[in-house]
């Protein structure tokens, strides 16, 4: 008798997966697009600082959010090459060091963002 192995399913890695796109299609064009056209005020640093404080809740939600991004796109390497291993080993770890290249791209960009909380 051959011993089993639990192994999980595609189908709950390709669910999370969903799961976890619908989420970035939700939280990025908020954390990345509303947030900053609703504070920045452009040419005018003064009233940008302005809307910064008068909005800091909606500030820092918008950190959340790109922080949020950010750490979905970690995850979202890893279950997609688990996820596309079996069609081509190459193809997908080339596709996974491009989504972390992504991923380190904006853990960089969210750096402004964390220095003025931290001091």
């Amino acid at each position: 008798m051959t011993p089993r192995t639990a192994e999980t399913s595609p189908l709950v890695y390709a669910r999370l997966t969903g799961l976890l796109l619908l989420m970035l299609v939700v939280v990025g064009p908020f954390s990345q697009l509303y947030v900053p056209s609703t504070l920045i005020v452009p040419g005018d640093a003064t009233a940008t600082a302005d809307n910064i404080r008068a909005s800091e809740s909606l500030f820092l939600s918008g950190i959340v959010g790109q922080s949020v991004v950010f750490l979905t796109e970690i995850v979202l390497t890893v279950l997609l090459y688990v996820l596309l291993r079996p069609v081509s080993r190459t193809l997908s770890l080339v596709a996974a060091f491009a989504r972390l290249a992504l991923a380190i791209i904006q853990g960089i960009n969210l750096l402004p963002f964390l220095l003025p909380c931290c001091f």
